[in-house]
């Protein structure tokens, strides 16, 4: 049975800005090939929840039943585990790449309720943006918290977000009361189909080449370089391709992954995985020594915490050097918050299904390092027929 979803007329003002311009970018090079959306909560166990909305919210603002599309998925209430994947999305990818935000918010509020949790504490949320804010200084804050809640509450949260020194959302329908639009790049997924085309060592920098041929002059270039765990090599490669218009990169190194020039350790949120600090400083300095010091880094992946932005600046005052330029964060840190992955990508449905027929090749296989396929059985098939 369906959730009595209060349905959008336009998904486009609620969506992450740089799932819009993935869009644009892929429509402009021709590039729609069938894709394997996966998607999982990291907080577990519980019970799954929003998975029906989830559902209808795609197919509201997709042609996914037209073209052939399926959708697997647990049942509302089923017990899951943490990353356990919850859903399987076949489609071609310029039906869902913009619809991200939405359904992952769908998910991740009624996943946290059904769970125990509750309403969302704005007066926590904003001490903790202001906070933030304050450690950054002058550098900016932007808001990337749209996916991790329902869409009918990005409005108010986008405000809370002005109201607390946050520079700039990641949505034009949060940013439109301040008389702004929503901000953003380049996406993981939108990645995952130029290292199909391309290849997985050409990804971030033909990603960007074809954002800085097709998107407005005024936006700036920034690379998103942690695709291939090779965040120096690809920032360094990328800066050297555009030549001149690359403004900055962006480092979301997800924590399953030792970035490159990272430092093993246990030392928190300077050594081992995801965005440290021994990595951001290895990465400022390669920059540096390659002629690129006006390439900004920007930094997202966990930094809604204080702690973990004040590593950061003792890291500038230790080694004397400026270590980001901005930062992005989502500051929803008590939410059950649901995550999507590109983990398949071919030229049929039947190519990227891990549930029918022999499964999916090992050319079809591309996916972000440190998010591989994790096919679930025990996923029923809710949208479509398969083979």
């Amino acid at each position: 049975m369906r959730a009595e979803t209060k349905l959008l007329t336009d998904h486009k003002p609620y969506a992450d800005k740089y799932f819009l311009r993935a869009n644009e970018i892929l429509k402009a090079k021709g590039l729609n090939p069938w894709v394997n959306m996966q998607v999982f909560v990291r907080k577990g166990p519980g019970k799954a929840a929003g998975i029906d909305e989830a559902v209808d919210y795609i197919l509201n603002h997709s042609n996914l039943e037209e073209v052939g599309g399926r959708i697997y998925g647990k049942r509302e209430g089923q017990d899951y585990v943490g990353k356990e994947t919850q859903m399987n999305i076949i489609v071609p990818i310029q039906e869902i790449v913009e619809l991200e935000t939405g359904y992952l918010g769908v998910i991740a509020r009624a996943v946290t309720k059904t769970n125990g949790g509750g309403n969302l504490d704005f007066a926590a949320i904003g001490k903790q943006m202001r906070e933030v804010v304050a450690l950054v200084g002058s550098r900016p804050v932007l808001y990337f918290g749209a996916r991790h809640w329902h869409y009918e509450e990005d409005k108010a949260l986008a405000r809370l977000a002005f109201e607390n020194g946050i520079r700039e959302v990641a949505t034009d329908n949060g940013a439109k009361d301040f008389g702004k639009w929503g901000v953003g790049t380049i996406p993981h997924s939108l990645e995952n189909i130029f290292a199909w085309k391309y290849g997985v060592d050409r990804a971030i920098v033909e990603s960007t080449k074809a954002f800085d041929r097709v998107i407005p002059e005024n936006i700036p270039r920034v690379a998103l370089i942690d695709y291939a765990n090779r965040e120096i090599t690809d920032s360094l490669a990328t800066a050297r391709e555009l030549n001149g218009n690359l403004a900055a990169v962006r480092v979301d190194t997800c924590g399953e992954n030792l970035a490159e020039g990272g430092v093993i350790g246990d030392r928190k949120y300077w050594q081992g995985n995801g965005v440290t600090v021994e990595g951001v400083y290895a990465l400022r300095r390669a920059l540096n020594e390659n002629g690129f010091e006006n390439v900004g880094i920007y930094l997202s992946s966990g930094f809604s915490n204080p702690e973990k932005v004040r590593a950061f600046n003792e890291g500038e005052r230790r080694y004397g050097i400026k270590l980001y330029d901005g930062i992005g964060a989502g500051f929803l840190d008590g939410v059950r918050c649901a995550t999507a992955d590109v983990v398949a990508v071919g030229n049929c449905a039947d190519e990227v299904d891990f549930y029918t027929g022999d499964g999916v090749s090992p050319k079809s296989i591309i996916h972000k390092v440190g998010r591989p396929p994790r096919p679930n059985n025990g996923l029923d098939l809710l949208v479509g027929s398969a083979a």
